[in-house]
């Protein structure tokens, strides 16, 4: 199997877990669009490497999802990017090595297989069948659910209150700086005696 050493968390990246390579190390498995492959990294290094790419943190994530949703659940989903639409959560406690990481975009549906065994319908035909309940798979998508539209709502309306403006605009013109007052909405200084910054 192809080892790469080098990769992010993307918008094809349809869901890894943990495996422990011949030389004994934690690998991440990865399902990438229609590609499998290793990536020579444990899952928790590779979801923080790439929220460190994206300016953020595996402890800030998991702070932000606590705050958005509350702090009494368990297993939080995690925003890698909301303008790239990629939101992830675990099967199980990340501190497993086999706990699954799912992109939520990728997740079609869900079969029960049985009380205890969930069959999970992907993107390009994939499917991975679990050994957990379809309701705490169904509730763990929910969870990924509202935390997108937690942020996505929160990004496109934030609280905005109309504020008088207040403080000045500077212009150059003809290599000097006039300061335009919002307030008063004119050039304070007159051509006589006018002052420069």
């Amino acid at each position: 199997m192809k080892i790469k050493y080098k990769y992010l968390i993307n918008e094809k990246t349809i869901l890894f877990y943990g495996v422990y390579y011949e030389n004994g190390e934690l690998y991440t498995f990865v399902v990438h669009d229609d590609d499998v492959f290793l990536v020579a990294m444990p899952p928790m290094k590779l979801i923080d490497k790439t929220l460190m790419s994206y300016g953020s943190s595996f402890k800030g994530a998991i702070k932000s999802s606590q705050l958005l949703l509350g702090k009494n659940r368990k297993m939080y989903p995690i925003k890698i990017d909301a303008s790239l639409d990629i939101w992830i959560f675990p099967t199980k406690s990340y501190k497993k090595e086999n706990c699954v990481w799912f992109a939520l975009n990728h997740v079609i549906d869900t079969k029960p297989q049985g009380v205890q065994f969930t069959k999970v319908f992907l993107t390009h035909g994939h499917t991975i069948e679990l050994a957990m309940k379809e309701s705490a798979f169904r509730e763990k998508r929910r969870n990924t659910d509202e935390l997108k539209d937690k942020i996505v709502y929160n990004t496109k309306y934030s609280f905005r209150v109309d504020q008088p403006k207040i403080g000045f605009i500077i212009v150059e013109k003809k290599g000097k700086y006039l300061c335009k007052n919002y307030d008063k909405n004119k050039v304070e200084m007159k051509k006589d005696g006018e002052k420069q910054y």
